[in-house]
């Protein structure tokens, strides 16, 4: 039995995020009278990841399984660079309780986020978890921001749309709302070609601003993406590249840490892991499809798959997710969908073969012939909703009804009335098959989205929203 899972299980560089986290999560933000003064004792410009200080609430820095996580001599010199910072420049004064719980529960939080940052890095145990939350039948339930940031988003886009016009595919812009003003910045495009991402952009632009000059408290960066940030991204594994998602959280916590702005994050279509490059359920063609149907439960859809050459049985999981969608209400699709165009020729290339033989004229003439044929069937390619069983019919009847020239003979018309109800077929049971593929791939998308925005905004609420916008 085949594995239900294909991902790739490397962690990205987000272990080194952890390290910044728990090298600095003791230092409690600059907004607080601690925190400043904790602040006050490093010399940030003269630290990087791998020296940056640690101080908490007391001697003891490093507990339980934390002490794996750095070197020996980096535990031994961060312990002892606390206890003295403790007594430098007054920091052995006391400190109150308010202080001591602000920081516990920024150091709780700070730990809580990066633990499902690391289960989510592990796509293989986080795409399981996905997946078994499809078979659950629980419900999808898309994350939405609140009503006071969906009306500036609301906003926001307006102006965006009248400045430079409405736009269907992936592309990123962001504000910087001031008290005195707003800046908006965008949209950018992603350049797959060098492995660039739109919210990379996005990212780079609003450091570049908030670094630029003083930072007030009060300011807020809104980010809009068409699409949610991917969480797994496909590019050369000697670039140390993060996942938008994952890299957009990190910003956030970032920027509110080091200049107290609050972020809020906004998309359109939930993307998931790869949005349509998703390929868990690649292998669900229309035998699988019609196994599937057959199968009352899993063993018997197994025999079923067991008995067709080449056909791989799919896992259990896969299996029950599959027949929850087909079991709905009797499927309609279109036979052409709007964002894909696609060129349906190929499925016709068969019926050349009913003039094989044929020689100079009158080989070009039957071409001629198959190709007007072609061009007519292209009218049936709508993205009207049909049902399987109507659009073989129209097939059929168009085949039919079909007029050719007087220089087709009557035999040659038949053969290739035939071959064209054929291909016809072939075409009509790919298409609906690559339909159930989209719905199940949409359906983990959403579901994927859900689960990694319960899971981490439980710890980001006091600086980061994350939602799908009603546009």
């Amino acid at each position: 039995m085949r594995k239900p899972y294909n991902y790739d299980t490397r962690r990205s560089i987000w272990t080194d995020w952890w390290t910044r986290f728990q090298l600095e999560a003791h230092v409690e933000d600059k907004r607080t009278e601690w925190g400043r003064a904790c602040w006050k004792s490093l010399d940030r410009s003269s630290t990087d990841l791998q020296t940056i200080p640690s101080v908490c609430f007391g001697s003891k820095v490093w507990t339980g399984h934390e002490e794996q996580l750095l070197p020996s001599c980096k535990r031994k010199c961060l312990t002892d660079w606390s206890n003295r910072a403790l007594q430098h420049d007054g920091l052995k004064a006391y400190v109150s309780p308010t202080w001591v719980s602000r920081g516990t529960k920024y150091l709780t939080d700070t730990k809580g986020l990066f633990g499902q940052i690391l289960f989510w890095s592990n796509t293989q145990n986080s795409a399981k978890k996905v997946l078994e939350h499809l078979r659950s039948k629980a419900a999808i339930v898309d994350t939405l921001l609140s009503d006071s940031v969906s009306r500036k988003f609301s906003t926001f886009h307006r102006d965006m749309t009248e400045e430079c016009g409405a736009e269907a595919k992936q592309h990123s812009w962001a504000v910087l709302e001031k008290p005195e003003e707003i800046i908006m910045y965008g949209p950018y495009y992603p350049n797959y070609n060098n492995g660039e991402h739109s919210e990379d952009i996005i990212i780079k632009q609003t450091q570049e601003l908030l670094c630029s000059r003083d930072v007030p408290e009060d300011w807020k960066v809104y980010v809009f993406t068409m699409n949610s940030p991917c969480l797994v991204r496909n590019t050369d594994p000697c670039i140390n590249t993060d996942p938008c998602m994952l890299s957009l959280i990190h910003k956030a916590w970032e920027w509110w840490r080091v200049h107290g702005v609050k972020t809020h994050i906004g998309y359109v279509r939930c993307w998931g892991f790869k949005g349509n490059k998703e390929n868990l359920f690649k292998e669900i063609n229309f035998r699988q499809v019609e196994c599937i149907t057959q199968g009352v439960d899993y063993e018997s859809y197994s025999k079923l798959a067991d008995k067709i050459t080449d056909l791989n049985p799919l896992c259990e999981t896969v299996f029950s997710i599959a027949k929850d969608v087909l079991r709905s209400d009797k499927k309609h699709f279109p036979m052409m969908s709007s964002d894909q165009k696609q060129d349906r020729r190929s499925y016709f290339k068969s019926m050349s073969c009913s003039f094989e033989g044929k020689q100079g004229d009158e080989k070009k003439h039957l071409t001629t012939e198959l190709n007007t044929m072609i061009e007519a069937a292209e009218a049936l390619l709508s993205e009207k909703p049909e049902s399987i069983e109507e659009h073989l019919e129209k097939g059929e009847a168009f085949s039919m009804a079909h007029t050719f020239s007087s220089q087709v003979c009557e035999a040659l018309r038949d053969e290739m009335r035939v071959r064209f109800q054929q291909c016809w077929r072939e075409m009509v049971q790919d298409r609906y098959a690559e339909f159930v593929r989209d719905e199940l791939t949409e359906k983990f998308n959403r579901s994927t989205v859900q689960l990694f925005l319960q899971d981490v905004q439980t710890f980001t609420r006091q600086y980061l929203q994350i939602g799908k916008l009603q546009l």
